[in-house]
Formats: structure tokens, sequence, C-alpha cells
């Protein structure tokens, strides 16, 4: 049985936007009511580091930096293929635990990527503090001979849950909805920002994902 999904391209922008957007349309996937997937780019040479990373000031001048709202390690965008699925509450994506909605969605990933892509299952053993999400595969990212290809994070907060994904190819975004389609069953319905998440994906990115006081503040995990 099929499954209404909402698609939404959106034009390459800068770091704080990308990050700004994705909270606006998670802020609202309660009255969206479906699945969202979002494929986007990035203006300029860019680094997203994760809601726990420590900000990395030697590739301040190099790159335009941004704190994710999830969270995972430090990845470079330019050359990679960005996207982001938002769920409503009580969606069962939603309702599964996190390894288990992270692993579908990956599924969803190997599918458009094609023969050779399939899910990791080893446990790698970490660095101790900042460390980059493409060093290694994690359980559940999408692996080819070994090498990671796509790697994600989420957060689930009561308006929905937020994935945001990184591919180290370049994917359509024809490829990732056949991905979805053959996983999920998901038809896509093409999708454009109301007037009320634009207005807030401005603010957010004017108020938070462009300032220092986000960007560069210093996380403790929990306990530590």
């Amino acid at each position: 049985m099929s499954e209404l999904w909402l698609l939404l391209q959106s034009p390459a922008s800068n770091a704080a936007t990308n990050m700004a957007m994705d909270e606006a349309l998670l802020r609202d996937a309660a009255q969206r009511r479906l699945p969202l997937l979002r494929v986007y780019a990035w203006a300029q040479p860019a680094v997203s580091v994760g809601y726990f990373q420590n900000f990395p000031t030697d590739l301040a001048p190099k790159y335009e930096i941004v704190r994710r709202p999830t969270g995972g390690g430090v990845v470079y965008h330019g050359n990679d293929t960005t996207y982001t699925v938002v769920v409503p509450p009580g969606h069962p994506l939603y309702e599964m635990p996190t390894a288990a909605a992270y692993r579908a969605l990956h599924r969803a990933v190997a599918t458009a990527l094609g023969q050779g892509a399939e899910l990791c299952d080893s446990v790698p053993s970490l660095p101790r503090g900042q460390y980059e999400c493409f060093q290694r595969p994690m359980p559940g990212d999408v692996v080819a001979g070994g090498k990671k290809l796509a790697g994600a994070a989420q957060r689930r907060t009561k308006h929905g849950m937020l994935h945001q994904g990184s591919i180290a190819a370049n994917v359509s975004a024809d490829q990732l909805q056949s991905g979805f389609h053959k996983t999920f069953q998901a038809e896509f319905q093409p999708y454009e920002l109301l007037s009320v998440e634009k207005a807030l994906a401005e603010r957010l990115a004017r108020e938070k994902y462009a300032t220092d006081a986000w960007n560069r503040k210093v996380q403790h995990r929990a306990g530590r």
C-alpha cells in the first residue's frame, strides 16, 4: 500500500539557512501530518558539526561552519548530497527506536545508491573528543566495500522526528525518490514552503544558526 510523502527541493543556501530551514520544517511537522523529504545544497564549502561537538576553530578560516540541531561528528559539505527527512508524531518512523528508524531510512538511501551499497553492522572504536563523521562507519550507515557512503543523525521532539543525512556521492532527487518509493512505497507530491515556515526559517537563521552564541558554545554530554 502506497503512502503519500512530500518532496521539497531547496536551492543552494548558506549554512545557517540550511539548518534553520530544517528546524522550521521540524516545528511544523505535526501540522503537515505527512512525512517530508528535503534535498538541498550548499552555496559555498561548509562544515556542519554535531550538537555535542566542540567548535572546530582550525577549520573556520576555510569553511562556513554551523552547528546542527542533531548529533554526530564533523561533516564537510559541498561535494556531498544532503537530504533531510521530517516525520510527524505518530508516524511509524517516529515510533521506532532511533537505531531502527536510522536503519530503515538508510535502507532507502542504499537502494537509491544501487548495487554494492549495504548497511554497516560493525561497531567501531571512535576516538575521544571531536571526530569526522566519515572517518569510519557506524552501525546502520551505508557502506560499499567497507567505505562509508552515507551517514546521518536524528532528533526527536514533540513536533516530530528530524533526520539529517549526508551522502558522499552525487545523488539526484529522482534517485532518492526511487529509493524511498521502493523501501516505503512512498508516492511523492511536490511541496513549497509556507510563508510562516519561510519567516520562521529566516528568523532562526538570523537569530540562532548564524550566531557565535550557537555555533561556538561548548556542549557537555549528560553525566560527564
